[in-house]
């Protein structure tokens, strides 16, 4: 088994007004495997884009790191030292939550593949033959290429966006929230051209999203993050209709079609800030399933090829 990504004890946060390290990422032990489509899911402020900008290599400056993260062999942050020389645009590609925003207004699509293609060595000639196949598999015409960004709908430039990453010709392709801004209809077709994607260019796809049911549609494994842990990671039919977290219960029960309740569900209270955790289970006083260990205690466990984050996990209780 080859590794695109392994964390090793991963923490990521950043300075308050008083210096104070403010962790949203917390000790993550993580392992994608080259050509999966790994998720990422769990509620804004858990930590999972923050994890995802590490991987792809667009942590801000001010961010502050321990443990490691490796991409292909290659250490890119060692506690407080990170080098993603080599690795950032070339491995790596990040894909925005709105790639509208990410594009430049002034250029066409074209001249936006040319920056990207030419530092490759290619010709123009070649370089619009490139640009022209890739944008062929994402069901984009050649046409596309002489348009500006905004004459183009939030679909189409969610495909030019996964085609300037594929065009870099990065092993792994890290998007952010990449259904945000389309609609249902679209966001099924996305997650069938992401699959495509992965079929086709044999690249490891990191996604990032809030919804699991997304997520168990469209990718191999789930990790889900809660106050910036891993509370639970597998395969992700089994976390869909097994979880065994009580948060990842919860993310399912409020999804109609999946949760064992016909109204729409939600879960009590809100997750906690960074900077005021305290020891033991930080779900401890959202969860219905507690007991008075679980305040101090927490502990990792391997059950069924899959690792959960909990005192008591719900072994005998499923969503079927």
């Amino acid at each position: 088994m080859v590794l695109a990504v392994e964390s090793k004890g991963l923490s990521i946060g950043y300075l308050d007004e008083e210096d104070r390290v403010l962790w949203v990422v917390k000790n993550v032990d993580m392992q994608v495997r080259e050509g999966e489509i790994y998720c990422l899911v769990g509620e804004s402020g858990c930590g999972k884009t923050t994890l995802g900008s590490s991987i792809a290599g667009v942590l801000p400056p001010y961010s502050v790191t321990r443990g490691e993260l490796i991409i292909y062999g290659r250490r890119v942050i060692k506690d407080d030292l990170r080098s993603y020389e080599g690795v950032r645009g070339k491995l790596t590609s990040y894909i925005p939550q709105n790639p509208g925003s990410s594009l430049s207004p002034y250029m066409r699509i074209w001249d936006q593949f040319w920056r990207v293609l030419r530092e490759q060595g290619l010709n123009e000639k070649t370089a619009k033959e490139r640009a022209t196949a890739i944008l062929k598999t994402l069901s984009l015409g050649q046409g596309v290429l002489e348009h500006y960004p905004h004459e183009l709908s939030g679909g189409m430039l969610q495909r030019v966006a996964i085609g300037l990453s594929l065009a870099t010709g990065a092993k792994v392709l890290v998007a952010d929230e990449p259904t945000s801004s389309v609609d249902a209809h679209l966001k099924l077709q996305l997650m069938r051209l992401f699959k495509d994607v992965r079929d086709n260019y044999g690249v490891t796809i990191v996604l990032i999203t809030h919804d699991i049911l997304l997520a168990g549609k469209a990718c191999d494994r789930v990790a889900v993050m809660y106050a910036g842990e891993i509370v639970e990671e597998g395969d992700s039919i089994s976390v869909l209709t097994r979880p065994l977290h009580p948060y990842t219960k919860l993310l399912v029960d409020v999804v109609p079609l999946l949760g064992f309740k016909k109204t729409l569900a939600s879960i009590p209270g809100e997750p906690p800030k960074p900077g005021l955790l305290r020891e033991g289970c930080y779900f401890y006083e959202r969860c219905p399933f507690r007991d008075e260990v679980c305040l101090n205690h927490v502990e990792t466990q391997v059950i069924d090829g899959r690792r959960v984050k909990c005192w008591k996990p719900l072994v005998d209780k499923t969503t079927s």
